[in-house]
């Protein structure tokens, strides 16, 4: 009984580390097929909000208009090379409605309490950058928006800035090309994590597999010498 037992055990764990592998590979893949988009993508460029597709996500965008520096956004728990700070968005005004554009990274002063110089941009610019969809990180209990200009948030909720700013933001930022004149640190990923590094954890899983069924014939073949007991 023992030995059926312990067949089973370990049929049941090599099927395991084969799924997670191929789970691994089906999100390296996945990964890829994001590339190839936001390649292809990024190289479409329009220039207005009207002419933008229903799903405008890793397009490029091209805006003329005005930054609004009374409304400025901090987004915080930003590090770069170890340094804590903000990413810094203006919504920025034009003829057919407004855009939040991220700016890129900026530094936090040395303590919580004080908010970094913001550079300012005025009159007529000509802007390009990504659209992109904001990313939310966990939250341990709803953000409370006030009115306290820089506005400095955890997550971007795009429903919630509009309310506050009084301003029909679209649901999408726009990711500023590093090129630009109005560039900040450029620290924007648009995919967090290469294909490779999940083809390498799906070779662990693969390895771990072939591992434990090695073990496991090392275990059930028949000793040449005595008796194994049970």
């Amino acid at each position: 009984m023992r030995r059926i037992g312990f067949i089973l055990f370990t049929l049941a764990v090599m099927t395991t580390l084969v799924k997670l592998g191929l789970w691994q590979m089906s999100r390296a893949q996945e990964k890829e097929a994001l590339n190839i988009a936001l390649e292809r993508r990024s190289e479409q460029v329009y220039y207005s909000l009207a002419s933008l597709p229903s799903d405008p996500r890793w397009y490029g965008l091209t805006l003329h208009g005005k930054f609004e520096h009374s409304k400025a956004v901090l987004l915080d728990n930003q590090l770069y090379r170890g340094r804590p700070g903000y990413h810094l968005l203006y919504p920025f005004a034009v003829d057919d409605g407004w855009f939040l554009v991220n700016l890129g990274w900026i530094a936090a002063p040395q303590y919580r309490e004080q908010l970094p110089v913001l550079p300012e941009h005025h009159g007529e610019l000509k802007i390009t950058g990504i659209i992109d969809q904001p990313s939310q990180l966990i939250e341990l209990s709803a953000e409370s928006l006030d009115f306290d200009w820089p506005l400095r948030v955890q997550n971007l909720h795009m429903d919630e800035l509009s309310t506050v700013m009084n301003l029909p933001l679209q649901p999408w930022i726009l990711q500023i090309e590093p090129d630009s004149p109005v560039a900040l640190q450029q620290t924007w990923i648009p995919v967090v994590m290469g294909p490779q590094k999940h083809y390498a954890y799906a070779l662990q899983w693969f390895l771990l597999a072939v591992a434990v069924s090695g073990l496991a014939f090392w275990w059930l073949k028949p000793p040449s010498t005595g008796h194994r007991q049970e």
